[in-house]
């Protein structure tokens, strides 16, 4: 008799510490989903930003430069103001390209969505980027070229070619390594979801 009162006390403090345990289980998961959310939201939240700073640029900056740069030099003729026309296309193409990119990677909704179903936006949203990078090659390497050749005067001064060279090359460097880490934190993203799913 005693003895299974022993053993009846001893099952239920073993009952207690698994109902404690389990508890505690829950309350970790829910805290790890919480801060796996969180990381989600933040990395997230940086490619939005590169998202807008491009719009604003596409939007804002390339038809002020088109127009400031036709205006002044209306007079001069198509390799000046033909530049201008250049970098109005370039900014509204890639305006309308980077928006649809955008629209495909669906950020606000990602993080709620199953694995296999983010894993499709994101995939989609790279061939895109990917395609887009293909189509503006030859527009820019053009750009660049007509770039260099209007800040000498289409003449050979070495120096302003090699300043502007030296410019563009920085320019072109900081927006492939941003769209670098927006690909490791879109990795990053994928793989957050997948731990939420399990």
């Amino acid at each position: 008799m005693t003895q299974q009162i022993i053993e009846s006390n001893e099952l239920s403090e073993l009952k207690e510490q698994f109902a404690l345990m389990t508890t505690k289980l829950e309350k970790q998961k829910i805290i790890n989903d919480e801060l796996l959310k969180e990381s989600m939201t933040t990395k997230l939240s940086h490619i939005e930003r590169w998202y807008h700073f491009r719009f604003r640029i596409d939007i804002i900056a390339a038809p002020v430069i088109s127009i400031v740069f036709f205006a002044q030099y209306m007079n001069e003729g198509f390799r000046y103001w033909g530049f201008s026309l250049l970098v109005l296309a370039i900014g509204l193409t890639d305006f309308l390209l980077n928006r649809k990119s955008y629209k495909i990677l669906d950020i606000s909704n990602l993080p709620n969505l199953s694995m296999t179903n983010a894993s499709e936006k994101v995939i989609r949203h790279k061939q895109l980027h990917s395609m887009i990078n293909k189509i503006f090659l030859l527009p820019m390497t053009i750009l660049i070229v007509w770039t260099i050749a209007i800040a000498c005067n289409y003449t050979w001064n070495l120096q302003i070619i090699a300043l502007v060279v030296f410019m563009l090359v920085v320019s072109i460097s900081f927006g492939i390594r941003q769209m670098k880490r927006n690909r490791k934190r879109l990795e990053t993203v994928l793989h957050q979801i997948k731990l939420l799913n399990e």
